[in-house]
């Protein structure tokens, strides 16, 4: 397993993961903005030199937002969203941030299971955030 500074030539692979995990995926272009932002760090995770999940965090002065984690179907249950999850904690308190925060829909417990083992705590909820489905708002302190 290997983790790394997402650059434009893994933008296919990470559309392609993105398009296989979410019902609404992402196109090449909003990946190719997303590493275009100065406040971006998106990661790519390879298993045995293939793309099998990215993530990314947008951190802004004190604090970072999750924006996206994705691990491709195939490969899910062992241990790599984990990973991705550990690195972007890293990557946001090397950026200097002090806390971290997302948003996950209420009925995603594979997510929010991996969110609370890494210590984000429910601090609100947007109701009818997506399409219709409540958003329990997380955060988690970095310092």
């Amino acid at each position: 397993m290997n983790i790394r500074l997402m650059t434009l030539h893994d933008i296919s692979e990470a559309a392609a993961i993105d398009k296989a995990a979410f019902a609404k995926p992402w196109s090449e272009k909003e990946f190719e903005d997303e590493l275009d932002k100065d406040y971006s760090r998106y990661v790519i995770l390879e298993d045995n030199g293939k793309a099998v999940g990215y993530g990314g965090i947008w951190c802004i002065y004190e604090t970072a937002e999750l924006i996206r984690i994705a691990v491709h179907p195939d490969v899910q249950r062992k241990g790599f969203a984990d990973a991705i999850m550990k690195n972007i904690l890293s990557c946001a308190a090397e950026c200097g941030c002090e806390h971290i925060l997302l948003e996950v829909r209420t009925s995603n417990t594979a997510a929010k299971g991996l969110y609370t083992k890494h210590c984000f705590r429910q601090i609100d909820l947007r109701p009818g955030y997506y399409d219709g489905e409540d958003a329990a708002i997380m955060e988690r302190k970095l310092q």
